[in-house]
């Protein structure tokens, strides 16, 4: 908790000249980002990912995801002219929240994540 001072205040030996501001949020997320950047290094260093995947990674803008997405439509088609392609798209932004951590833990070890 840190307490600042309001401007503008004529009396600052008054309780309600200050303002109490709670540094937990900023600190745990400052903790995550320091946490999630070392995960992420190590798994590429380690190449833990498939090339294909794009999210949360250095280097791998949309623009790449859409390129790569492109070309392969472009593949299908030029092997056969009547090919259909159907694209999935799934949401899966929240699953980290719901994943068993002790199996998330699990399967970095057998990929070879370092402890």
């Amino acid at each position: 908790m840190v307490v600042l001072r309001k401007k503008g205040k004529a009396d600052y030996s008054i309780l309600g000249s200050y303002r109490p501001i709670a540094l937990e949020n900023t600190l745990s997320k400052i903790l995550e980002k320091v946490i999630a950047d070392h995960i992420a290094d190590t798994a590429e260093e380690h190449a833990l990912l498939p090339q294909s995947q794009m999210g949360a990674r250095k280097n791998r803008l949309t623009l790449l995801a859409l390129t790569l997405l492109a070309a392969t439509i472009k593949t299908a088609w030029a092997m056969r002219k009547d090919f259909v392609v159907l694209i999935l798209s799934l949401d899966i932004s929240g699953a980290y929240n719901n994943i068993p951590h002790k199996r998330l833990l699990y399967i970095l070890r057998a990929k070879g994540f370092p402890k």
